[in-house]
Formats: C-alpha cells, structure tokens, sequence
C-alpha cells in the first residue's frame, strides 16, 4: 500500500516530536524489566527507540523498518546508540524477518498497523523470534474515536477524508480495535488490553500545555494533507481551515480534544 503520510524532513521531526509528546500518555503501562533484548518493527526514524532507551536502559534495541531512507535517518538520529552497540537498525518487512528463532526478550511496535492490510503476518514473525515468556506490547489507533468540541465541520470533514483514504491504500484506521483478535489469531496469548486515550478537557489548566497540544494534534492530522490534496480527496483550503479551527480551539477554556488508542500486551507461551 502507500504511505498516507510522506518521508520529508518536515514529516520525520514531527515524528521525532510526537514520540516525545505522546511518551506519557502511552509508556506508563509498559514493562520489559528485567528485559536484554527488544525489538521494534516499523521504528521509522528512531524516536520510539529514544524513548525506550530512556526507559529501559539496559536494554539493547533491534529496529526494524521496511524503508531504507527511514533506516538512514535513525541511524543518523542515533550514532552514539549505534557506535556503543545499544542499537542495531535492518532494513526488512516485518513479515519477513531476517532473525532466528527465540531471539529477542520482547517487542513492541507504535502505529504501524494502522498502514497494513492484515497485521496477523507480523505478529506470528514476531512470536517466532521471541524467546518463550517474550513479551509483546502494540499500541495502535482508533480514528473514530476522535472526539473535538466545540463542533468543528472542516476538522470532523478533513479527518473523515483521511480515513476514507488510509481505508482506500489498504489500511485500517480503527486497527486499534482488532489487536486481541490478531494476537489471538497468531497464537500468542493475551495479558492485558486496554485504552490509552490522549485527553485535554478543564483538567488542562495551563493555556500554554493546551496550545501545545493542539499544535501538536494539528501537525499530526494535516501530516496527510499532501498525499489528501494530491488525490483530489479535500478542497485546497481545507487545511486552512483545519489550522484556523484548531487555533480556536486552542483559545476557548471550553474545548474538548480526544484521540483513543488501544494498547495490548500478549506473550509468547
């Protein structure tokens, strides 16, 4: 399938970003300790491997990604990690993993499903490298659970086109909901499944976190604008329109912003 996203400069900072951002909303309930090995498929430009690494720092990290030039730019987000041997980064699908059996402590991956017809393939990769009691944990989205109050039209209109179109190249914006099913599918068994929503409401208090995070949930829908303009699925100024409601709800103490997601944890018996 093609990417709804691009591989631009500008798209892999924002990806850099947004790990940072999104790290305490989704890290909490993971746990490799004590853990050697872990692996992450689709590790695109390395900004969740900066965040495990800071988490678990004892363990070494195999990135795997399907994009060479994705490849590249991790290596080059991380020499020092790589120089020491912390890291090691293959350019592989992950359905086709070029690792033995009963390698790795565990795995993760961070919204790659999302982009992928069937993740079922993967995952049965990733129970044949893990060891026996390697954990997996899969974080993946829910895109109808997006939730914006006040009503915002050019908002709910644009994230409706961008759906259409990840469905259109073969993905699956709502992924998050068939984790249990395609780690059941696999053979693995399942620990824990749950929502990790991402929230601002009243709770938010500091006008400059709110803007901040609505700045940040702006970069990431319009980060398919390009690919959405270039296929005819959005009139020309609906990203303006989009900025402009986002700049509104940045300014109203009332406003709502929700992004689910769903987080699952699933071991190798």
């Amino acid at each position: 399938m093609s990417y709804i996203h691009s591989y631009n400069d500008t798209e892999r900072q924002r990806l850099l970003e947004q790990a940072d951002f999104l790290e305490k909303y989704l890290y909490p309930t993971i746990s490799f300790d004590p853990c050697d090995s872990l692996l992450e498929i689709g590790c695109g430009v390395g900004a969740q491997i900066r965040c495990m690494l800071g988490r678990f720092k004892s363990a070494k990290i195999t990135g795997v990604d399907k994009e060479y030039s994705q490849v590249e730019q991790a290596l080059a987000n991380l020499p020092d990690e790589v120089q020491r041997g912390t890291v090691e980064l293959f350019t592989a699908a992950g359905d086709h993993l070029p690792f033995n059996d009963n390698t790795f402590d565990g795995a993760y991956i961070f919204f790659v499903f999302e982009h992928l017809s069937d993740p079922v393939p993967v995952i049965r990769e990733i129970k044949r490298v893990l060891k026996p009691g390697g954990k997996f944990y899969c974080t993946e989205v829910v895109n109808q659970g997006v939730y914006v109050y006040p009503h915002s039209p050019s908002i709910n209109d644009y994230w409706a086109a961008f759906n259409r179109l990840q469905s259109e190249l073969g993905g699956n914006p709502d992924i998050g909901l068939h984790l249990a099913s395609a780690c059941i599918d696999a053979g693995l068994n399942i620990r824990s499944f749950r929502p990790v929503p991402v929230m601002m409401d009243k709770r938010m208090t500091d006008s400059g976190e709110r803007k901040h995070f609505l700045h940040m949930w702006k970069r990431c829908l319009l980060s398919g604008a390009s690919v959405l303009l270039e296929r005819g699925k959005i009139e020309q100024d609906i990203p303006e329109k989009v900025s402009d409601e986002f700049e509104k709800l940045s300014i109203d103490p009332e406003s709502i912003f929700q992004y689910d997601a769903r987080q699952i944890l699933a071991v190798k018996q």
